[in-house]
Parts: C-alpha cells; sequence; structure tokens
C-alpha cells in the first residue's frame, strides 16, 4: 500500500508541470486591421482595439514573439509577408482581423487577417 502511495504522489509530482502549462488562457479578440498597430519588428507589441466600431474600450498591448503565428485567409505566413499584406488589408472596409493572445503572459499566440 506504501509503494501505491509513493507511486502516486510521485506521478503527481511528474505532471503537475505540465498540467500547469495546459492551463495558460485565450482571449480572442475579433477586430478590423484598421485597429491594429504592428510594430516594425516580430519582437515589438502590438496594439489593438479590442471591439469594432465606435466604443469606448481602451487599447490593449500584447507582445510578439517568435512562437507568434501570423496568418492570411487562413494560411500561416511569415511576419515579413504578414506585414505587407496587412499594410494593403487594413484600407478595405471588408477585412476583419483575429487577435488571439495569452492572458496571463500577455503575449500574441496568433494574429490572423481575412477578407
Amino acid at each position: 500500500m506504501t509503494i501505491r502511495k509513493i507511486l502516486i504522489a510521485t506521478l503527481m509530482l511528474v505532471c503537475l508541470p505540465a498540467f500547469a502549462q495546459m492551463a495558460t488562457v485565450v482571449d480572442a479578440v475579433e477586430t478590423t486591421p484598421n485597429n491594429i498597430i504592428l510594430p516594425a519588428t516580430i519582437n515589438g507589441m502590438v496594439t489593438f482595439k479590442p471591439c469594432v466600431g465606435e466604443c469606448d474600450k481602451e487599447h490593449k498591448r500584447a507582445r510578439l514573439t517568435d512562437a507568434t503565428i501570423f496568418a492570411i485567409d487562413g494560411r500561416a505566413v511569415k511576419f515579413d509577408q504578414f506585414r505587407r499584406n496587412f499594410l494593403a488589408k487594413s484600407r478595405s472596409d471588408e477585412s476583419y482581423a483575429l487577435v488571439s493572445y495569452e492572458l496571463d503572459t500577455n503575449t500574441v499566440t496568433r494574429i490572423e487577417i481575412s477578407r
């Protein structure tokens, strides 16, 4: 019986960090490209308004990392290509953007723009 308890306690100690990492909470904000300000480099802060149109919410800021996924119309691209297309689409009224970010670390996990 004691061996079982020790084994269970050991397994819990080993698995606890894995469960803690899985508990990150991600929020997603749907907005327009006009409400997003991209940094010049991938290691900067993105600023975005968490709503579309007229609203009284303040802008949010979150950090981009090397792990951030950039997507255009559902297709993952590199930051440089994303930035070029972002600047072209930001003037279109039919485009939308989705910004997903981790609440606890305030890092962007994914930015997608689509028509």
